[in-house]
């Protein structure tokens, strides 16, 4: 092999091998990574909390059709109806949209759940997680 080629082969080999200090890990970082595993649960508090975007839309639901039909009849004497009745086509667009968005929130929700549920068996495996997953 010429020379170039032993060059080229080395650090070829130490891209994919990484040299052993690259690969030691400090006591200070263990000690972080210890902590951070055994405070797993509290990540898990953070991604279930989003699971109520269902029950925010069908509250919202509720309230766009109260204030529609409430602001319509209490405008009568009051506002224009053309600026009433656009105002409230403009509310009901939007919470097409976020219920649209609460929906495939909730889809992604889940996924995210299950991510985090199979990450947190495996770290079980091998350090103490504090509190047992959802």
């Amino acid at each position: 092999m010429k020379k170039f080629e032993q060059q080229l082969l080395k650090n070829i080999l130490k891209e994919n091998v990484g040299s052993d200090e690259e690969k030691k890990v400090s006591s200070e970082q263990k000690r972080d990574f210890v902590r951070a595993v055994s405070e797993y649960h509290k990540l898990g508090e953070m991604i279930y909390r989003a699971q109520g975007l269902k029950e925010v839309a069908e509250t919202l639901k509720s309230i766009v059709g109260t204030a529609e039909n409430l602001t319509i009849e209490e405008s009568e004497h009051w506002f224009d109806n053309v600026t009433v009745s656009r105002h409230m086509k403009q509310m009901n667009e939007a919470f097409k949209v976020f219920e649209k968005t609460a929906m495939e929130m909730s889809g992604m929700q889940q996924r995210l759940e299950a991510a985090y549920e199979d990450m947190g068996t495996v770290l079980s495996k091998y350090y103490k997680v504090n509190e047992a997953l959802k």
